[in-house]
């Protein structure tokens, strides 16, 4: 298998070691290496790409909260288009199919922003906000609203989660930004925090607080969602003060993955009945700290590890879909987010 990039994302300052946006290399034997520094910028804690043009979006998740596009050059070097000011430590974000919107979920401040992008991928106009409500039974992290993620449904539905306040909001994309049209409630304490959509329907969600992953199944529409099935985050017991951290949908659709912090695995789950059930097969030790994030890489799975501060490479099983480690490992400083580069 030929090379390939992949985008790191990082923690700098009071967060972390980092310095920004780092490019790293996988050659045909699936290990890691050569990372670079391709961008500084503060706490690009998660990046997204334009679905069409070489530009690279990362929040800057700190008090100030921002937003910053970066067009690619050379496949390897970040050239800064243009800044916009958010709520609150932003901490994910989602490009639209047509690339002319991008969301962005602040946690801190429990919102979500809807920036306008033009025909270069840079940004137009001032975000458009909304801000959400609302709180749950942990008075130490549902104190009120905390937008942890954002997704585009095949519909054109925008979904966002809620921690918070134990919500998936859904919204109608409009020229004026964004309209709320559904609150879809999930378990009481649960802390949502981010979600995959199968090509075939249903929605995946991982619960930090809980360590359970729910299927939500779309009626007439993504904006109808029902909480339809649920089942462990893990095989085995997490331990008490796990945190679930990353969600992934297999390639070709047979498995889900989900990786957890504290009790430090990455987790296999079987794809069931046409994706209305998922069960979990193996819990896998990542054999470093806090796997904050991780991303599948044809028959690879590499793991970013925040608090080792190193992305470590792991092999697929073809029939069982469990990884193992590979021995690859590439230090990189409070690594928090893994995307493709090419």
């Amino acid at each position: 298998m030929d090379e390939r990039r992949f985008w790191v994302g990082t923690y700098t300052g009071a967060m972390g070691p980092g310095e920004g946006v780092y490019l790293v290399r996988r050659g045909p034997d699936g290990a890691l290496r050569d990372p670079v520094l391709a961008a500084r910028a503060t706490s690009p804690s998660y990046l997204a790409p334009h679905p069409e043009l070489e530009v690279l979006y990362a929040v800057g998740e700190d008090a100030e909260g921002s937003v910053t596009a970066f067009a690619v050059e050379d496949g390897a070097r970040l050239r800064p288009l243009g800044s916009r000011a958010v709520p609150a430590d932003p901490c994910h974000l989602a490009v639209s199919p047509d690339g002319a919107t991008l969301l962005v979920a602040s946690y801190t401040a429990g919102t979500v922003a809807a920036l306008r992008l033009d025909a270069a991928g840079a940004f137009t106009g001032d975000p458009a906000l909304f801000r959400g409500s609302g709180g749950g039974p942990r008075a130490d992290r549902q104190e009120g609203p905390h937008a942890h993620a954002v997704a585009w449904a095949p519909d054109g539905t925008v979904l966002s989660v809620d921690l918070g306040a134990d919500l998936v909001r859904a919204f109608r994309r409009t020229p004026g930004g964004l309209e709320p049209v559904a609150e879809i409630p999930v378990p009481a304490g649960y802390g949502p925090r981010h979600l995959v959509v199968r090509p075939g329907g249903h929605v995946y969600l991982l619960t930090e607080l809980e360590p359970r992953v729910l299927v939500l199944t779309p009626g007439d529409s993504y904006a109808d969602l029902k909480v339809t099935a649920e089942s462990p985050a893990t095989a085995g017991d997490p331990g008490s003060g796990s945190l679930c951290a990353a969600i992934r949908l297999g390639g070709d659709g047979r498995f889900v993955y989900t990786s957890t912090r504290g009790a430090d695995v990455v987790t296999t789950h079987r794809v069931l009945d046409g994706g209305a059930r998922l069960e979990p097969v193996a819990d896998v030790p990542t054999g470093a700290s806090w796997p904050r994030d991780f991303v599948l890489d044809g028959p690879w799975l590499h793991v970013a590890h925040q608090h080792a501060g190193d992305v470590r490479t792991f092999r697929l099983d073809e029939q069982t879909g469990v990884p193992a480690p590979v021995g690859g490992t590439v230090a990189v400083p409070a690594p928090v987010c893994l995307l493709p580069a090419s």
